[in-house]
């Protein structure tokens, strides 16, 4: 009998230990054996094949699935790694990947003074233009370097950048497509192959005071593809130390053992970024192309931290280097394996089950480095596919429902309704904002309200619905819901969006309750019949609506609200 607080880990030591002394294994060419499973708790209740399906759909694509894709796995659940396989190829996808990074880089900002002014030769563009062309720089790299199956470490490695018309012209790099397109670029002064620690827009995102000295943006370099956040280190702070004398301070990093634990390894990293400015003030600017390149300044170490460029002990030369060097951290693959997960699951990042990043990482990295591998095994495995705990005391940590994301809202309902709810302003950073989507802007949208984030003052997510998030909801399922009717209404058969088992006007019931299990299966990944009891309950609100407005249009748009806005439409 195993006593129980024989771990499996203590269990293959005793194993392995056995077998070296009767000669059976030899540790330099046996392979470790595969993780085990983290083992769930029987009171762990899975999601049915259809709903994992909508689930895994939700999370990669922030659509639903077809209704078509919905029976298939209903008839046969194997299909379900096959139809996934599709979903990791499409654009959507891509956009997701982006969004991941994002809640890991924050580099999506929109604040004034951060935004660069439209003069010569980008007079006439707009604030989110410009945004989007200089923030959106390390992460369409990253979208491109997963999208066509390269290996992770490029993120870090690549001897390319991506731009669209304006980023080119802002940084001085080659554009030949449509102003619009984002196509591989290169930046015109020959920095190091670095992947994304080689872009501009991280190190403007991530600008560095006159004497921090780079180290803000080396603790973001660690804390996103390492997981090490020195903010996190469990220091004891001398107070009595005048920070605002540079003398006092560069002494201290070095001789006050409270500053030189965490000093000691950040500095020297963050003595790589001295081959960027600091900072470079949008106000400033009265023409492009400009650079935050400064290759002359890449000794500034000497005599600014006066720390040797150094990855946490180990030599590693130029920037290019220190690339290569997190690409072979063990840390990396372990870190990206983690955020991946925890973007998924909606868990915070050091929520997720260890065992389960173990196996994520070792999948991860048998296949190569391959993002899609790694993004396939979370979406299929069992810690993805709770449904819930009937474990009172447990229920609270499981998996359970996710929330769509505010990005993910406006995809569903774009491709649910045709519907985008976007607006323009002429409010200004310095130039007229322009036109965004509702759900993907902070500036004059409500991203943030739906439980986003700005990347700037609010950096986290929010998993859970509140009063502005519900109001937020309930808002755009209102607009949508009125141009879905309004096109269905005035479309031929063949071209209506939603309205296809039975028109607006339709009066049979049997139509309508057709039409509204269609919905069921379009909205909420649910395969009902139209005699079903979740069927008769919509189908109440429906009658209830029409019987108080006598407008069969009013009536549908009253129950896509509801459906729209539903529990079941906004989780997964």
């Amino acid at each position: 009998m195993v006593p129980p607080l024989l771990t499996w880990r203590t269990m293959r030591n005793r194993l392995l230990a056995t077998l070296l002394l009767v000669g059976c294994a030899d540790p330099a060419t046996t392979p470790p054996p595969p993780l085990p499973p983290d083992p769930l708790p029987p009171t762990v209740v899975f999601l049915s094949p259809a709903d994992h399906l909508s689930r895994a759909s939700m999370a990669l694509r922030g659509v639903r699935p077809t209704i078509e894709q919905l029976r298939a796995v209903a008839d046969d659940p194997t299909m379900l790694p096959l139809i996934v396989d599709g979903y990791l190829t499409s654009p959507e996808f891509g956009k997701t990947i982006r969004e991941l990074h994002n809640e890991t880089l924050l580099v999506r900002v929109e604040q004034a003074n951060m935004t660069y002014p439209a003069v010569a030769p980008l007079t006439g563009v707009t604030a989110r233009q410009m945004n989007d062309a200089v923030f959106e720089e390390p992460l369409a790299l990253i979208e491109d370097i997963v999208m066509t199956d390269q290996p992770y470490t490029a993120i870090v490695t690549a001897d390319y950048t991506m731009a669209n018309g304006i980023t080119a012209q802002v940084w001085g790099m080659s554009h030949a497509g449509a102003p619009e397109a984002w196509e591989r670029s290169n930046y015109p002064d020959n920095r190091a192959a670095a992947g994304i620690l080689a872009t501009s827009a991280m190190q403007h995102r991530w600008r560095s005071t006159g004497f921090n000295y780079n180290r803000g943006r080396a603790n973001e370099i660690s804390r996103a593809l390492l997981c090490h956040d020195f903010l996190d280190s469990d220091i004891q702070i001398d107070t009595s130390v005048d920070l605002s004398d540079p003398e006092v301070v560069a002494n201290a990093v070095q001789a006050n053992s409270s500053c030189a634990g965490c000093h000691q390894t950040l500095d020297p990293l963050a003595s790589y970024l001295f081959t960027f400015r600091g900072n470079l003030n949008p106000g400033q600017v009265d023409a492009y192309p400009v650079s935050y390149f400064t290759p002359g300044q890449a000794d500034s170490w000497m005599t600014k931290n006066q720390r040797e460029p150094m990855f946490f002990g180990a030599e590693a030369t130029g920037l290019g280097g220190l690339g290569q060097a997190i690409a072979d951290d063990p840390r990396f693959a372990t870190c990206a394996a983690r955020r991946f997960a925890s973007y998924f699951t909606e868990v915070g990042l050091n929520d997720v089950s260890n065992l389960w990043v173990a196996r994520l990482r070792q999948a991860f990295v048998d296949a190569e480095y391959d993002a899609k591998t790694l993004a396939k095994e979370i979406v299929l495995s069992d810690e993805f596919r709770i449904s819930h705990d009937t474990d009172a005391a447990r229920a609270e940590t499981t998996v359970g429902v996710l929330k769509a994301r505010p990005e993910q809202m406006h995809r569903m309902l774009a491709d649910l309704t045709g519907f985008e709810w976007s607006t323009s302003s002429t409010q200004r950073l310095r130039m007229p904002y322009g036109e965004a989507n509702l759900l993907e802007s902070d500036f004059i949208g409500f991203r943030v309200l739906a439980g986003g984030i700005d990347s700037f003052f609010v950096t986290s997510p929010v998993h859970t619905m509140n009063a502005t998030s519900s109001l937020v909801a309930k808002t755009a399922a209102a607009a949508a819901a009125e141009f879905v009717v309004e096109h269905d209404l005035a479309a031929p058969a063949g071209e209506r969006t939603l309205f296809v088992e039975a028109g607006v006007n339709v009066a049979d019931d049997a139509k309508i309750k057709q039409q509204l299990a269609y919905l069921h299966a379009r909205i909420y990944g649910e395969l009902v019949l139209p005699d079903s009891a979740e069927v008769a309950e919509t189908f109440a609100m429906y009658t209830d609506a029409l019987a108080a407005s006598s407008d069969r249009s009013k009536a549908w748009k009253v129950t896509l609200i509801g459906m729209l806005s539903n529990f079941r439409s906004l989780f997964y």
